[in-house]
């Protein structure tokens, strides 16, 4: 399944069309998709995977990892702001999970 312009908005706020092609979806478990520019083929593209862990105080450790293409290319993304964005994708998925309940 293929979600085109997941929008991402730095911010100075310029907006960032993203492509996420979910492989792998398992309910209360796991997430695994690539996640790229809205293009088609786009060379640039990640991979990742976020799992969620139940703890025995009914509380979730949620992991998020990304495995970038080569060195290079990780660190720029961690210079462009990977990790700030990357919390922002989680306070986006912890506001959705309040809206479900």
């Amino acid at each position: 399944m293929s979600l085109p312009c997941q929008n991402t908005r730095r911010s100075f706020g310029k907006l960032y069309p993203n492509r996420i092609e979910y492989l792998e979806i398992v309910p209360n478990e796991r997430l695994v998709f690539w996640h790229g520019s809205d293009i088609d083929n786009d060379p640039k593209r990640f991979y990742v995977t976020i799992t969620f862990d139940m703890q025995h105080n009914n509380k979730t450790v949620v992991t998020l990892r990304q495995l970038h293409p080569s060195k290079e290319q990780r660190d720029a993304g961690i210079g462009f702001g990977a990790v700030e964005l990357g919390m922002q994708t989680m306070d986006k998925l912890a506001e959705y999970l309040r809206i479900l309940r």
